[in-house]
């Protein structure tokens, strides 16, 4: 049985979870943060953040894989600050944070 259709305010709700995990962690770059942390200080649920976090670490991997046609877009684009979502594990431990990377002109 498939789950029923969600209507568009839950479809946002949703997908500002993302949005919302990644600024909590910029934010606070100065710090790495577990997941239970990350889900005490934003509210949002383990699982999901793991599920977040995830899907973080896979467009990571495209974007490094597409990496030469993402830099020239993003070079004339203008002087853009990108981030990365850095991971370390520490005695079983996954921590988080934020990593800001200055693209320079080309």
């Amino acid at each position: 049985m498939t789950p029923p259709p969600i209507d568009a305010a839950e479809f946002e709700a949703h997908k500002d979870l993302n949005r919302i995990v990644v600024d909590f962690l910029c934010r606070n770059s100065d710090k790495a943060y577990s997941v239970r942390e990350i889900a005490e200080s934003t509210g949002i649920k383990e699982e999901d953040i793991n599920y977040l976090m995830l899907k973080l670490s896979f467009q990571d991997v495209i974007n490094n894989l597409s990496g030469i046609i993402v830099h020239r877009k993003v070079s004339r684009i203008g002087n853009l600050r990108s981030i990365r979502i850095e991971d370390v594990t520490i005695d079983g431990t996954i921590y988080y944070r934020c990593v800001r990377l200055d693209v320079k002109k080309s």
